[in-house]
């Protein structure tokens, strides 16, 4: 290795993926590692146990790795069932004590946020289960599962504003994609909208569905409003995705009113319920308010809701045609509505 030529060394470094292997090249010499580092550090992974957490907050308080950091990825999980625990059935798995000391170490690695100047990226991934320190895989109570959501959540956005108010040039984190979210009381996201000042471009959620919840739950009516979690409006949002991949989607509380992004040229809705009337509210005319900007719209497995079978259900085919009137400007238009509500096919236009 110390007679071979940097370009050389340097070629051999960026054709190696596996983690393990870039560990091992990283301990022969200082110049492999300082061709090393950039590489291993680029992306982070959080494991959901108090382990990972731990040592991660090691790299993100490291003054030389910290700037190597531009994504960050808490409990990535390939190919994972999502199955949530009745209460009864999590009883026995609660270890009170254990799930106090991930959430504290949880929290003290996601302030820590702020110390990554080149952070431009975070995902966060909600299971309803943890590593426990024995290394066991341990179903959530549903009370810590929401609780664990809240206080991860709320750090990432503790980071942001304190970097949203520091007179350093930090750029702040431009993408914020969120996995598996219950979507509690709006009370409960009050700071998100504390944030006045939000760096994102990028905002992705995907929620836990409407039928997920009744069945862990009981409850037709848990599901709290994904406009809780829609940034304060700024000019800085360029791109919007709400899905809820596994089951429809419906909070009567949303209010999208208040919402309007003046540079909004991306929306992706999937599995969302559109209302039965239109409101200014309504997700509809959510999407009509960005007309003059948006590109891109896609939707897909649309349906229409009526809590009153006397009120003729709107065919999608319908809504469809107000939306193509209005928005001139799209370039790229994805439609998929399942195969009900009058369209014949999934279609995609430019």
């Amino acid at each position: 290795m110390h007679n071979l030529p940097i370009e050389l060394v340097k070629e051999i470094v960026d054709n190696v993926c596996d983690t393990p292997d870039l560990f091992h090249l990283r301990a022969v010499n200082s110049t492999c590692r300082n061709l090393v580092d950039p590489n291993l550090f680029h992306k982070i992974c959080i494991r959901n146990s108090v382990k990972s957490a731990q040592n991660i907050l090691q790299i993100f308080t490291s003054p030389s790795l910290a700037p190597l950091i531009h994504e960050v990825v808490y409990d990535p999980r390939d190919d994972h069932p999502f199955t949530l625990l009745r209460s009864s059935d999590a009883e026995v798995c609660c270890d009170e004590v254990e799930i106090a000391e991930l959430e504290e170490a949880l929290t003290e690695t996601f302030v820590s946020l702020s110390n990554l100047p080149n952070l431009k990226s975070v995902t966060l991934n909600f299971w309803p289960s943890f590593n426990s320190q024995s290394g066991v895989e341990t179903p959530d109570h549903p009370f810590w599962f929401t609780s664990r959501q809240l206080t991860v959540l709320h750090s990432v956005y503790h980071a942001m504003k304190d970097n949203s108010s520091s007179p350093s040039p930090y750029p702040g984190i431009r993408s914020l994609t969120l996995n598996n979210v219950v979507l509690m009381p709006s009370p409960s996201y009050d700071f998100v909208h504390s944030l006045k000042d939000s760096p994102l471009t990028h905002l992705s959620i995907s929620v836990v569905s409407n039928s997920e919840l009744f069945a862990w739950s009981g409850s037709k009516t848990l599901n709290g409003s994904v406009e809780a979690l829609l940034p304060v409006p700024n000019e800085r949002l360029t791109a919007l995705e709400i899905k809820s991949p596994r089951g429809l989607y419906h909070s009567p509380s949303a209010r999208f009113s208040r919402h309007t992004y003046p540079s909004l040229q991306s929306m992706v809705l999937e599995n969302i319920v559109l209302d039965h009337t239109t409101s200014t509210d309504g997700v509809e005319d959510f999407i009509l308010r960005h007309k003059n900007t948006l590109k891109k719209l896609e939707m897909k497995s649309y349906v229409n809701c009526t809590q009153n079978m006397a009120i003729p259900v709107r065919k999608w085919a319908t809504i469809w045609e107000r939306l193509k009137d209005e928005l001139a400007q799209l370039e790229e238009v994805v439609v998929d509505d399942g195969g009900c509500g009058g369209l014949d096919t999934r279609f995609t236009g430019r």
